[in-house]
């Protein structure tokens, strides 16, 4: 009987360590996984990314509303200037005009191509803006502008134009400067 009770003793020693070895087998099991499951993630973030980055290197910043949330109206304001920039030095002409007046579009540019041609003769390829000045009326906006080619290496021959921006709301604006005949 206690050889038997000895053989059932070390059945249940070896049904528990093998338990036991079992469950350190899946621990590390699933550790590996969750480890590549971690990498992978991790990849998939970096190539979103890196698309993203291409992305944005072949097109055009968005407006960033909840960004546009927590400025001041002249950092908003800047920040639509800059946008507009932004666009003119991407060539995004189409998007730049569609930003306009129409009643400026109307005055100075009633086709995109006459606008085009303006941007390309008038604004500097590449430029630093200074903002010198802004004035309020409502919800109109006057900015003060000092547009420096960055290119040309000309940085004491700053261009002095003046912005209106007009916000209906976050990200619904419309803007006009001034023109030179």
């Amino acid at each position: 009987m206690n050889t038997n009770n000895n053989s059932q003793k070390n059945k249940q020693k070896n049904l528990i360590v093998t338990v036991i070895i079992l469950l350190i087998i899946l621990i590390i099991i699933s550790a590996i996984l969750s480890n590549l499951k971690s990498k992978i993630n991790k990849n998939e973030q970096e190539i979103n990314v890196a698309i993203g980055t291409e992305e944005n290197q072949n097109s055009t910043r968005q407006i960033d509303i909840a960004l546009l949330k927590n400025m001041n109206e002249r950092e908003r304001m800047n920040y639509y200037f800059s946008y507009f920039m932004d666009l003119i030095e991407n060539k995004s002409y189409e998007t730049a005009y569609d930003l306009l007046y129409p009643e400026f579009k109307q005055n100075y540019f009633n086709t995109l191509s006459k606008f085009t041609q303006y941007v390309e003769n008038s604004f500097p390829r590449m430029s630093s803006l200074n903002y010198t000045n802004i004035e309020r009326n409502g919800n109109t906006y006057v900015l003060w502008v000092e547009l420096t080619d960055v290119l040309d290496g000309k940085k004491d021959e700053a261009k002095e134009i003046n912005v209106v921006i007009r916000e209906n709301d976050f990200a619904d604006i419309e803007l006009s400067f001034s023109v030179e005949v």
